[in-house]
């Protein structure tokens, strides 16, 4: 199971992890780097902060294009040791869905605390200007936003 006892999970321990705690290399605690897509991802959503054994305090919510700027700040703090964080693109944040669980469809061993909620995705909305896509964590769905509603962010590097 894949739960962190404060969390509300469900998870089926009878379907296979889609994205199980060992196929993540610890970084520096603050970060994880996925050995099937080779991204380091900040295990703490925006806002919260890795306190050297799990995240702490609370995820905000930004408009799109303040999630852009929030993580050009991330960028100019070297948080987790690096510069070059950006929003995931929809794919690359659904590569992270834990299809084994729901509320939230995340491994919460690897990200903990992680609410269920939408996080944005640098993926524009093709044909529906001003939007972008969310990766919805209370199931893992992919949905359209407006780029002027306010979700939560979850890092990505190359």
């Amino acid at each position: 199971m894949l739960s962190v006892p404060a969390m509300a999970q469900t998870c089926d321990d009878d379907k296979v992890a889609s994205a199980p705690t060992s196929r993540f290399k610890q970084g520096n605690g603050e970060t994880v780097t996925d050995s099937k897509t080779g991204l380091t991802w900040l295990r703490c959503g925006l806002g919260m902060r890795w306190d050297g054994a799990s995240c702490t305090g609370q995820t905000l919510t930004y408009d799109w294009h303040s999630a852009q700027r929030a993580i050009e700040e991330l960028n100019r703090a070297k948080r987790g040791g690096r510069s070059d964080w950006r929003l995931p693109t929809a794919a690359e944040l659904q590569s992270i869905v834990e299809t084994q669980c729901f509320k939230p469809a995340i491994n919460l061993d690897v990200f903990p605390y992680t609410p269920e909620s939408g996080f944005w995705t640098d993926t524009e909305a093709a044909g529906f200007n001003p939007r972008a896509m969310i990766i919805h964590f209370i199931h893992g769905g992919e949905y359209v936003a407006n780029k002027n509603q306010s979700w939560r962010v979850r890092p990505v590097a190359d």
